[in-house]
């Protein structure tokens, strides 16, 4: 006779329904980019008209514009958030004063438990004195949303590259700098490969902070669209969510996901490897 765990089977079923509350809209939108209707309520027969519209209607100009600013905007945030979280992050490891190390740790963490709404009004109010302090010409609103990017990304890098750090075996670095390495290639020949899965996974996490973000976007932002503040503005006044948005939002989805599947199985692999070395 088969025993059931009742202890597994409610955490399966708990697990079930989590995942159910997280995907189920997700999948909703992905069934509804494959039909006309303007709701999303009524289903009106199968059709590819949603990305028809979104590759050829007459607002696809205006998409991939949003599309092209939202990707330039996320890959030199990501960057740039990757290099200086990445030095942050080897900074802090380096402190040999565990207070001095846990208050930093705990700054670092300030920007992603802070609310968003207070970040985005105290970066417009920053970015405005300083275009009234040096008046400049020239799209300086990209800059501005780049660097406020940058601002709430680089906590996150830290935060995947400071683990990775803390794994690593301090004894290689010093066997580096033994055998003649400065300190410099020390860190790019063996410090930075160590903890290059950490480094990968902050940029991506980077990468898709800043393709998201609305709020701080929103605030910064002026004179030009991305994905979310087109979105938005498509969707204001309760008007119902043109149908090429709906295909744009599956495909995103779809590469992201499979992005990440990517990455994860990489680092899995490396994983593995770092456990048949060690053995």
């Amino acid at each position: 006779m088969v025993k059931y765990n009742k202890k597994k089977i409610i955490a399966s079923v708990f697990l079930g329904l989590v995942i159910a509350i997280l995907y189920l809209p997700i999948i909703w939108l992905i069934v509804f980019s494959f039909t006309n209707t303007t709701s999303i309520s009524n289903w009106s027969g199968f059709s590819l008209d949603a990305y028809k519209e979104l590759f050829a209607g007459t607002s696809s100009g205006e998409i991939f514009s949003a599309l092209c600013n939202t990707l330039f905007i996320a890959l030199i945030a990501s960057a740039i958030s990757t290099i200086l979280g990445t030095l942050a992050a080897i900074g802090i490891n380096s402190l040999r004063n565990k207070r001095v190390k846990a208050a930093y740790s705990a700054v670092n963490q300030i920007p992603m438990v802070n609310s968003e709404i207070v970040s985005a009004i105290g970066l417009m109010l920053l970015f405005g004195l300083f275009k009234t302090i040096f008046p400049m010409q020239g799209n300086v609103e990209m800059v501005a949303v780049i660097f406020a990017h940058v601002a709430f990304c680089t906590p996150y890098v830290v935060l995947n590259v400071l683990p990775r750090i803390r794994q690593t075996d301090n004894k290689i670095y010093e066997a580096a700098l033994d055998l003649g390495c400065t300190p410099w290639q020390a860190l790019r020949k063996v410090v930075i490969p160590d903890i290059m899965p950490g480094i990968v996974m902050g940029f991506m996490m980077s990468v898709t902070l800043s393709v998201d973000d609305f709020v701080i976007t929103n605030f910064t932002i002026d004179g030009f669209y991305t994905l979310s503040t087109l979105i938005y503005s498509k969707a204001s006044g309760k008007k119902p969510l043109p149908i090429e948005m709906r295909a744009l939002s599956a495909i995103i989805f779809i590469v992201i996901l499979l992005v990440m599947l990517g990455i994860t199985k990489a680092n899995q692999k490396s994983a593995d490897k770092d456990k048949a070395v060690k053995k």
